[in-house]
């Protein structure tokens, strides 16, 4: 949409505004997620640009400076108010008990925020409801590589990543979940923005999964 860069990161900078004029949130989170990571091996929390979108790299550009990119070589996510999480070592599996997806998975108060996506829902935190309940199209698959931390030390890493079965080639029913969220009012929509209430759609969804766990992709 913009040619120049200065006039992106401008307009980045104030969707982020909009976002702490509105909503007050105590902290927001931006994926700069990098799944190269599984073929290339290497991750740098400094200089690995993130794969998922303009927006998401002139947010980790932004941030470069304060460190408040979670030290996690696929799922990196940058926070933007506080940096809760930029002391934490690095994350050597992707759901664990250490992840932030298991720390976000318990706040009350914690929105999915969906802009202008043609999916009906994108939620890397469905992977984690997957993980916590062992579904069987999944299975856990390692990656030996080498990461490099802010200080620019380098150090060996076995990165545990809950991965799809090609088999199996599981595809989520995004329909289903987004009808779910309509009908069960876990979802406000206005306009091309979705803002999913994650808290009472996980408990709502683990229930189904622990009944069927292929409720997600059925």
């Amino acid at each position: 949409m913009f040619n120049e860069k200065s006039n992106y990161k401008i307009q980045t900078e104030n969707l982020l505004n909009i976002f702490r004029e509105v909503f007050r949130p105590s902290e927001i989170y931006v994926p700069t997620f990098t799944y190269s990571f599984t073929k290339k091996l290497f991750f740098n929390i400094k200089s690995t640009p993130s794969e998922v979108g303009r927006f998401s790299e002139e947010i980790r550009l932004i941030y470069q400076k304060k460190c408040y990119r979670i030290f996690d070589p696929v799922f990196s996510l940058i926070e933007t108010e506080n940096g809760l999480f930029k002391e934490e070592d690095i994350n050597n599996n992707a759901f664990g008990k250490q992840s932030v997806w298991s720390y976000l998975n318990n706040q009350q108060h914690y929105y999915v925020v969906n802009i202008n996506l043609d999916s009906p829902i994108i939620a890397t935190q469905l992977h984690y409801l997957e993980y916590e309940n062992k579904v069987q199209y999944r299975y856990m698959k390692y990656f030996n590589g080498s990461v490099q931390n802010w200080d620019n030390v380098k150090s060996n890493v076995k990165y545990g990543y809950y991965v799809r079965n090609i088999k199996i080639n599981p595809t989520w029913n995004r329909k289903k979940i987004l009808k779910i969220c309509q009908d069960q009012k876990f979802v406000l929509e206005s306009g091309p923005v979705k803002f999913f209430e994650w808290f009472k759609l996980s408990k709502f969804l683990k229930k189904k999964l622990s009944l069927n766990s292929n409720y997600l992709i059925t």
